[in-house]
């Protein structure tokens, strides 16, 4: 019991040693005066639990768990509780199925969805599900301003195909991410599954990190229509930019 608790001590004291700015593990040994085998193997746990992660230049930095954990304090409100009100506008204003989504490090789960009462099609409601990274518009946004770290993870890893029109190429990806890093929005055209369309915005949380995002969705033959693409794109961008300003701060 007493080594596990010097094991917690100790994975906190790399932490706060990382809140001053990413270190390598010499650093990071010196700032804590743990040695360095011990810093490194408490790196490699703290790395599964996503607390901390390497970044393109092989330093570490304080990973997505943390920012979660930070989401859950913001002022006695919950994110839920902050996005739920602007899911609730862009609804009114779409017509559609909107949804607020956290990157848990493998795949997107919808936190919360709003529907819109008068729809004479009901989508599925998918809150509280997982959903790939690579197939739904939230999670090409997310990793669109991700670091190349996370991206690699993602795209090293197998990427199944649901539809035909499921993007599974990581060059084709890579190109994906500069066009929705452009636009601040990523549309899916049927991609995860059939006769569902769907466009999204990523959100950084208050740690300033991008894990989560807020998207539409709605069945193909209504949605987007005749309506303008790039101006529903924009507006869930919008939506997106008002929760993240209220998130931090």
């Amino acid at each position: 019991m007493a080594g596990g608790v010097q094991s917690i001590e100790r994975a906190f004291t790399i932490l706060r040693a990382l809140s001053l700015g990413t270190a390598g593990v010499t650093d990071l040994s010196e700032r804590t005066g743990l040695p360095k085998s011990t810093v490194s193997r408490l790196l490699s746990s703290l790395e599964v639990e996503q607390a901390v992660a390497q970044n393109d230049e092989g330093s570490y930095e304080l990973g997505e768990g943390i920012g979660d954990l930070a989401n859950a304090l913001q002022g006695g409100q919950s994110v839920i509780d902050i996005a739920r009100p602007h899911l609730v506008e862009l609804m009114e204003l779409t017509g559609e199925a909107v949804g607020f989504n956290r990157f848990d490090g493998t795949s997107i789960v919808t936190l919360l969805q709003v529907d819109d009462p008068n729809s004479s099609v009901v989508v599925r409601d998918w809150t509280g599900d997982a959903t790939p990274v690579h197939a739904v518009p939230a999670g090409l946004a997310i990793l669109a301003h991700s670091s190349r770290s996370v991206q690699n993870t993602v795209l090293s890893g197998e990427l199944q195909s649901f539809t035909a029109r499921t993007m599974v190429d990581p060059a084709q990806l890579r190109e994906r991410f500069d066009q929705i890093r452009s636009d601040g929005y990523a549309w899916v055209f049927q991609e995860f599954a059939d006769d569902i369309n769907s466009v999204a915005a990523a959100i950084a949380d208050r740690s300033g990190r991008t894990t989560l995002a807020v998207h539409v969705h709605g069945p193909s033959f209504r949605f987007p229509d005749g309506l303008d693409q790039d101006e529903l794109g924009l507006k869930v961008a919008a939506t997106a930019e008002r929760i993240e300003a209220q998130l931090r701060g």
